[in-house]
């Protein structure tokens, strides 16, 4: 019996270790809570390079501001002195972009800023609906660039599965139908309450508006609905772009032949219809590329000139933009 017993026990212990070795190679699941955090913590890395990124709240919703804290420090090889094994990173360069998850949308980009602390650097976005975002934190570091990324899910909850640092690695699929840019937070009309309203002031004004401040709004509403258009899908929508034209046409046309417009506006606003033209018959002709290149040069020359010139009094001459700007 004690030979029988011995040769059993022989058997059983390699067969037993391999199965705790099998075990150990299982990367062990963290489950997500059952509560949206109001504040998601997680550790990034580039190099030799760490990211010690704060969103604020951890799962925002659609519409809801977001605050991202970024404390970036380096990893030295060898333990420094006064800080140890983490340097922080002072006057960092960052640039943040914030996509959809695979980055085949439209890509916002974000120019971090310094905070208080050594190392410490904020931005804040507002994404414009349900999504599983990516952001990109990049920059350069020593003559090296860096580059990092990970998910910020907007209206996704609860997470599928979150590993042992906090980072989502599954969600729940969502329509390609849903892809949209994150705009930024200060795109708010005057008809839009602020998020943080409740706490730091009143509601929308209640100023009424001139005929050119309406006529303005409803042409920067058109323009933003063209960007979408083109720019928010994996294909431009042209016909939807077409529809924006043809509205963005209607207010500049109305605009130009206002009483109180001089003669200066009312040039630029004639000048802005022929460009609108173009971008209406490059939609119509089922021309992407050229209808997104006259959409840029809408935003890029036209809209700018005129509010460097009439909006900001950056310029004294329409015409000195964009050779003499300060």
């Amino acid at each position: 019996m004690r030979i029988i017993s011995t040769i059993v026990a022989v058997v059983l212990i390699p067969f037993m270790v391999a199965t705790a070795a099998e075990k150990a190679k299982v990367p062990e699941k963290v489950p997500a809570p059952k509560e949206k955090p109001k504040v998601r913590t997680l550790q990034l890395k580039s190099g030799a390079l760490l990211f010690n990124v704060r969103l604020e709240p951890g799962v925002p919703d659609p519409g809801q501001l977001v605050e991202v804290t970024i404390e970036m420090s380096e990893v030295p090889p060898v333990p420094d002195p006064i800080y140890g094994e983490r340097i922080p990173i002072k006057d960092a360069e960052i640039t943040a972009k914030v996509t959809d998850v695979d980055g085949a949308g439209y890509t916002m980009a974000y120019r971090v800023h310094t905070l208080q602390d050594a190392g410490s650097y904020g931005f804040h976005f507002t994404p414009a609906r349900k999504d599983n975002y990516r952001l990109e934190i990049t920059g350069v570091f020593k003559n090296k660039r860096y580059s990092t990324t990970t998910r910020v899910p907007v209206g996704i909850w609860p997470f599928t599965s979150v590993d042992a640092k906090g980072n989502v690695s599954r969600v729940p699929a969502r329509s390609a139908s849903s892809r949209l840019p994150a705009l930024p937070s200060g795109m708010k009309s005057g008809d839009t309450q602020s998020s943080d309203a409740k706490t730091k002031g009143p509601g929308p004004s209640t100023k009424k508006r001139t005929p050119l401040q309406t006529m303005m709004k409803q042409l920067g509403e058109q323009f933003a609905r063209a960007g979408v258009a083109l720019l928010a899908g994996r294909k431009p929508d042209l016909k939807d772009a077409k529809a924006a034209a043809i509205q963005m046409n209607v207010q500049a046309k109305a605009a130009a032949e206002l009483p109180h417009a001089d003669g200066e506006y009312k040039d630029l606003m004639n000048e802005l219809v022929g460009q609108i033209d173009k971008f209406e018959r490059a939609s119509s002709g089922g021309k992407a590329k050229s209808a997104v290149k006259a959409f840029n040069q809408i935003g890029s020359h036209h809209c700018n000139r005129c509010h460097f010139k009439l909006r900001w009094n950056i310029i004294k001459q329409s015409s000195a933009f964009p050779a003499n700007l300060p």
